[in-house]
């Protein structure tokens, strides 16, 4: 059965969803058949400039600057089209990158969510730990820019679409898409 699956991840100023900003958003909209990705059919990538000046710490983990994103503004329609489009949201660490993105577009809230780090037990199938750059390494996935938000977003699936040696004929997208959606969270009362 055909589904459509999107990939997303952001880039930000900072760890906390309420006190920081998205400064890149990537997302990759892939048709799921057979228990892998087939091919993409749509994918978005824009910066944002966020109301306080970049700090160093992240320009060094990401490369994005202030002069990268001045002016920039995430397309939030196009992204909202994107999204409405898939079955399901996959993210690495979807807590995270749920919090940013609710923020943007309060309706992905209620769309079904995955997480690659927490409903994939990586270490049960003899890796470090779930960390998506070494989990890249360790599946010879090569990877030309780290901690950019559509090369994450597409290197994931690719690392999902490889073969989970646990399960015979089956893929670590296939086993993630029959696991329940992550918990909507709590809706504030304020």
């Amino acid at each position: 059965m055909t589904k459509h699956i999107a990939f997303i991840d952001v880039e930000t100023t900072g760890m906390s969803a309420e006190a920081s900003e998205v400064i890149e958003l990537g997302v990759m909209l892939g048709e799921y058949d057979n228990n892998r990705i087939v091919w993409v059919a749509d994918e978005y990538c824009e910066f944002q400039e966020p109301f306080y000046s970049i700090s160093s710490t992240i320009t060094n983990l990401t490369g994005i600057t202030d002069q990268m994103v001045r002016g920039k503004s995430l397309d939030m329609d196009r992204i909202l089209k994107i999204l409405d489009q898939a079955d399901g949201i996959v993210a690495h660490n979807a807590s995270f990158d749920r919090g940013f993105v609710s923020r943007l577009l309060p309706e992905t809230l209620d769309m079904d969510w995955y997480c690659s780090v927490r409903q994939i037990k990586w270490k049960n199938y003899g890796f470090e730990n779930g960390k998506l750059q070494q989990l890249l390494r360790a599946h010879r996935i090569q990877v030309h820019n780290a901690h950019r938000a559509l090369d994450d977003a597409k290197n994931l699936a690719v690392l999902l679409n490889s073969s989970n040696p646990h399960l015979v004929d089956d893929t670590f997208i296939s086993y993630l898409m029959n696991k329940a959606p992550m918990k909507k969270p709590a809706k504030s009362r304020f």
